[in-house]
């Protein structure tokens, strides 16, 4: 990383608006990039000045731990982007472990850190609907009561707090949306009235629901200015990153439609009781058929209403205004022709921004079994050593013990690596390449293996099943471990067939020449105290 440069945290890297900073910042900064997936997960490119840190905030010992490993440089800013979102709209502990727990963390960490300013990422979504003809401003109260919001308003409360340590801005963000689109809600809108279904021309009410956007690019620009002006700025303040006014339904369809159609079509305005009956039968029958729809009951009390911004007060002290060709109706245009000329990607792209949240399932798995680590490694050992076992694992208990303890340990690391990083071939290379043509050479055969990795498997998952932090879980431990085993099962027996029958063949590698190989291959794919990021 290059020294000259400042030195900048940024939390939910992985998401929407910490991408589009990463790109927007890395050659003014080195970034220390923190999410809960890994880099190669959300295909961001290695960089010099970026540094990628795989850690979950909502855990304050691991993301101690983490941080004080990876981070050794004095920290200038932080950016924390981190959240969680959904569009259920029910309580959901993510909204205090992360949104709440996380912030303080990270604020406490910051603390240590003497640095020069703190961003925290808010909403104007948790600000109430404004009254006929009123706006919502950079003073408005976080009076919304949905969970969401009220997490926002605890954030803000403890950077207020920490404010008095280093100088603190807050962003409320308008809805932020990409060249792909990328938020969920537009996505259904564009996907629906610009369909040929037969609610295509359909809105409800007046059509005058209205919210502001502003495209990642104009957010970034916002970020950027307030690290630039940063010693110019209050040491505490808050910001609004939003056009002023709204834009409603109705102007969204009108041009939309229009401009993919050809010619104006003219909707079809549904009164609120008539809409409210419709989007139950459709939560009714979704839940019959397992797919849920989109629209939930609790939108329908925001039909035609309207969330009308006056940014002037953030335009002023930051001398910023948005870039007119970013504005949702002008990039309209350029949304729509990604969407004809390349379909797929785009309902891809969408689909993922839908359905993602923070909370990540297999990250809570990997943490569970590197905590678990010992104990299990220690059980595995004890039953593949089992002497009421020995026809069905005689070459295991003759196997020298340190090679065992050897073999058991580095397994188990590349499996907790790869339901980390999602990637099951850095198990799956290990046991074509490495493993099975050792065993082999040592005349094991194939079912003694693949009995072997199966006993692993049950091992782990009754192990880790009885943790508090999996309940609920089973399907996703089934989907990250089960599967995962069941695939080196099949790829253990494929690369036995394919071996020659004669066992002292001169490619086969000896245990003593590929003992290096398997450290680096191991310490590469996995979380240690040396190295603690997903690169």
């Amino acid at each position: 990383m290059k020294s000259e440069l400042s030195n900048i945290i940024v939390t939910g890297a992985s998401g929407i608006v910490g991408k589009s900073f990463l790109d927007a910042a890395k050659e003014r900064f080195n970034i220390f990039a923190i999410a809960r997936r890994s880099q190669m997960e959300v295909q961001i490119n290695e960089h010099p000045n970026i540094k990628w840190i795989q850690v979950d905030i909502g855990n304050r010992e691991n993301l101690n731990q983490v941080l004080n490993i990876n981070i050794k440089e004095k920290i200038d800013f932080v950016l924390h982007l981190a959240g969680y979102y959904d569009f259920d709209n029910t309580e959901n502990k993510e909204y205090t472990r992360t949104n709440i727990n996380g912030t303080l963390y990270i604020l406490e960490y910051a603390k240590k850190l003497k640095i020069k300013r703190f961003i925290f990422a808010s909403s104007v979504a948790a600000s109430k609907f404004p009254a006929k003809n009123e706006n919502i401003n950079e003073k408005s109260l976080l009076d919304s009561n949905k969970p969401y919001a009220r997490s926002k308003k605890e954030g803000e409360k403890l950077v207020k707090k920490f404010s008095k340590y280093f100088p603190c801005s807050i962003v409320r963000f308008a809805a932020v949306f990409t060249d792909w689109c990328e938020y969920g809600p537009l996505y259904i809108f564009l996907k629906t009235c610009l369909s040929k279904k037969w609610d295509s021309n359909i809105l409800a009410g007046k059509g005058e629901f209205a919210i502001p956007y502003i495209h990642s690019t104009c957010l970034c620009q916002v970020l950027l200015t307030i690290f630039l002006k940063s010693e110019k700025l209050p040491v505490y303040d808050v910001y609004i990153a939003s056009p002023d006014g709204a834009i409603s339904h109705k102007e969204l369809f009108e041009f939309s439609t229009k401009y993919f159609f050809g010619n104006k079509t003219n909707p079809i305005f549904i009164p609120s009781p008539i809409a409210t009956v419709g989007v139950v039968a459709r939560l009714i029958w979704g839940a019959i058929i397992g797919i849920k729809p989109f629209e939930k009951y609790w939108m329908m009390k925001y039909i035609d209403k309207t969330l009308t911004i006056d940014s002037s007060y953030t335009r002023k002290i930051l001398n910023w205004k948005l870039t007119p060709r970013f504005g949702i109706l002008r990039r309209l245009l350029y949304i729509i022709e990604t969407m004809k000329s390349n379909p797929d990607k785009f309902r891809s792209k969408n689909t993922i921004a839908l359905l993602r949240t923070s909370k990540r399932e297999s990250y809570i798995i990997y943490e569970v079994m590197i905590k678990l680590k010992d104990n299990i490694n220690t059980n595995i050992k004890e039953s593949l050593l089992d002497k009421k076992r020995e026809q069905e694992f005689s070459h295991y208990q003759n196997t020298r013990i340190e090679n065992l303890n050897w073999d058991i340990s580095v397994f188990y690391q590349l499996l907790t690596a790869s339901v980390r990083n999602h990637d099951r071939f850095i198990l799956l290379n290990y046991l074509k390449n490495i493993l099975v043509p050792i065993r082999f050479r040592e005349g094991f055969e194939s079912h003694e293996v693949c009995n072997a990795i199966l006993e692993v498997g049950k091992i782990i998952i009754s192990t880790i099943l009885k943790a508090p932090e999996l309940k609920g879980m089973q399907q996703s431990v089934y989907d990250n471990i089960t599967m995962t085993i069941q695939l080196a099962v099949d790829e253990v027996g494929n690369t036995f067939e394919k071996l020659p029958d004669k066992r002292s063949i001169a490619h086969i590698p000896h245990r003593a020449d590929v003992a290096k190989k398997l450290e680096e291959l191991a310490t590469f794919y996995t979380v240690t105290e040396e190295d603690n990021n997903s690169n």
